[in-house]
């Protein structure tokens, strides 16, 4: 049943992939040999783990809209603080994402922690947003909510937020924020992973896992996959993607391409983290903006399917897990701290 298109995506995946491999190593590890780009022997592979290290944390305080970069962030029982804690829903009661409304990724967010305030800007908004973080400012009412099959309880807003998130994204909506005391368990009645695959962590409103990491030298090895590909892009330049085109928590550095997948747990300053396993991708990877429009091309989920998909998901990034109880003054994260992975 196969087309003549899917055996020439399948002879170019064979020549991309396997065409001039390195030589095997220890364990006859074929394809994680034909990952590596680089010829690593005579180095240690202990010495290459140990030089990870974070290069940048983003926080995403409003799910499917922008996020901000910092140099350094606490940690809570969820994840880092106040990441996806507030969604947009519309009158009909649907979760709105940028898979529905891509616009969603021009609404830039950023959170002073001193202030306590949430600022939310958009280019369709003269007047840029401050939202009160503090449990006594909220303006609307509190109830109980279905999100990913998962009960929520979220605090409402006034009809001025509601006003300038409609005129945001370009339809009617409304802003809702997670309880801090009452962030869901993610654990159906069955027991299933069901789309969370975190079922022991207290979660926001993120899909699967309270972290996502990226590696960049797995982005340049997907760049360079893009590159050797005849394809172009919507404007007839070759596709190249950065690290945030994946909505990463963590974007880190060092060691080889897709090093990360075999990561069990790994310790990040006095923190430990638990891998639950690679995120699934889907068509919101390929929305990119140019000119403040959002535009929409094939890639680079086309080439990650050509060499990434594995029992028919399309994995790149890794997700974490942090259980924290109580956070303490230790409980953050920083740009430059060492990883060190295990994975035993």
């Amino acid at each position: 049943m196969s087309t003549y298109e899917d055996v020439k995506k399948f002879i170019d995946f064979i020549k991309s992939s396997f065409g001039s491999l390195p030589n095997l190593s220890a364990n006859g590890n074929l394809m994680r040999a034909s990952f590596i780009p680089f010829s690593t022997e005579g180095i240690d592979r202990k010495l290459l783990a140990s030089n990870h290290f974070i290069k940048s944390i983003t926080i995403y305080p409003i799910k499917s809209c922008a996020g901000f970069s910092v140099e350094r962030w606490p940690l809570c029982s969820t994840g880092l603080l106040h990441d996806r804690e507030w969604l947009v829903r519309s009158p009909a009661g649907e979760i709105l994402t940028q898979k529905k409304v891509p616009e969603m990724c021009l609404v830039r967010t950023s959170v002073d922690l001193k202030q306590e305030i949430l600022f939310v800007e958009s280019p369709h908004c003269k007047v840029k947003l401050s939202i009160n973080l503090k449990p006594d400012s909220y303006t609307g009412g509190r109830e109980e909510i279905d999100v990913l099959a998962q009960r929520y309880e979220v605090h409402g807003y006034g009809d001025e937020v509601s006003l300038w998130f409609s005129k945001a994204i370009g339809r009617p909506c409304t802003l809702l924020r997670s309880s801090s005391s009452n962030s869901r368990v993610c654990l159906n009645k069955s027991k299933s992973f069901g789309i969370c695959r975190d079922l022991d962590s207290r979660l926001n409103f993120t899909n699967e896992a309270q972290y996502l990491l990226i590696s960049e030298e797995s982005v340049s090895d997907l760049n360079r996959r893009l590159s050797s590909n005849i394809k172009e892009g919507t404007y007839g330049a070759p596709v190249q993607v950065n690290p945030m085109r994946f909505r990463p928590n963590l974007v880190i550095s060092g060691g080889e391409p897709y090093a990360e997948d075999e990561w069990r747990n790994l310790t990040i300053g006095n923190q430990h983290f638990t891998s639950i396993g690679g995120c699934n991708r889907c068509q919101m990877i390929n929305f990119f903006l140019k000119d403040e429009q959002v535009q929409k091309s094939n890639e680079p989920l086309a080439t990650l399917a050509s060499y990434r998909r594995t029992k028919g998901k399309i994995l790149f990034g890794i997700l974490l897990k942090n259980n924290i109880l109580e956070p303490d003054a230790d409980s953050y994260l920083e740009v430059g701290q060492e990883i060190h992975p295990n994975s035993e």
